[in-house]
């Protein structure tokens, strides 16, 4: 999604774990699919993830969480002066980037709903936004950040990278979870009171660990990107379709032994984490 939207006013090269994956985006480009049923196409280039990389602006990481080590000497071994954007789920990953040798580094929070539909095909299937904030050097960020020409892909700046990332931590820890358990899309959390009431037990949970900003305020912002993309299937509901591990440990791990360092027990978030493990095991 990132491809194809930088794509359409910037030169954009899409590093990939396949070679055939590579070469069909470079035949066919990017197929950027959206809910109306329009479509585009955007030409971009595309190379096989193993190759030395050294000519790029900006460098935009959106592997999951739990692949960063694999990808962690492809991303050492290029230049020091290319930034570094990681825009992963959770707060786990950042004691990873501090041994990069990179000058900057850039983490970003990521609000749209998008799904891969296969190798160069993308349905954008919610419109949010991309929150990006330095997490090391220094980085003109209005001035330096690739922006999209297109308005349904805007991005704001923040001082703070943690705001940012709590912020996502927490939506993520309450909707990603239930979803699962519940097997319902991301709207039924509110509609349901049954689930609405364990949602709100989860986050007094996560807010005592993480008390950021006024405590409605964020809750309701929660509520809000739960009724925002009501239709939407999470992603971590997603990957138990499919088959796939999820970022449970990278959510709701974290969460877990932040509390413990702190000497908190969080007994509904170490409920939903085992169950969700529980039924990540069965369906692998």
């Amino acid at each position: 999604m990132f491809g194809a939207y930088l794509g359409q006013n910037h030169e954009v090269t899409i590093f990939t774990k396949r070679e055939e994956q590579a070469q069909k985006i470079k035949e066919m480009g990017i197929r950027l699919c959206f809910q109306d049923g329009e479509e585009k196409v955007i030409a971009v280039d595309a190379k096989f993830g193993d190759c030395i990389i050294s000519d790029q602006d900006i460098l935009i990481v959106a592997v999951k969480q739990y692949d960063l080590p694999q990808v962690m000497t492809l991303l050492s071994s290029a230049s020091k002066a290319i930034p570094l954007c990681f825009i992963q789920n959770g707060m786990g990953h950042l004691e990873l980037l501090n041994i990069l040798p990179q000058k900057t580094i850039l983490v970003a929070t990521v609000e749209h709903g998008a799904k891969r539909l296969n190798d160069w095909t993308v349905s954008h299937n919610g419109v949010g936004q991309t929150n990006v904030s330095v997490y090391k050097g220094t980085y003109e960020m209005e001035k330096s950040f690739p922006m999209s020409a297109d308005p349904q892909f805007p991005v704001s700046f923040y001082e703070e990278y943690r705001t940012i990332l709590i912020n996502k931590l927490i939506a993520n820890a309450l909707i990603n979870p239930l979803t699962v358990v519940f097997q319902v899309k991301n709207g039924r959390l509110v509609d349901n009171p049954y689930y609405y009431e364990l949602l709100r037990l989860m986050f007094e949970e996560i807010y005592s660990i993480f008390p950021l900003g006024e405590k409605e305020e964020v809750f309701n912002g929660v509520i809000g990107i739960c009724k925002n993309t009501k239709h939407n299937t999470s992603s971590m509901l997603k990957d138990i379709q499919e088959g796939r591990k999820t970022e449970i440990d990278a959510i709701l791990g974290y969460i877990l032994k932040v509390a413990e360092r702190k000497g908190a027990k969080l007994k509904t978030i170490q409920m939903a984490y085992v169950m969700v493990k529980g039924i990540e095991q069965e369906r692998r």
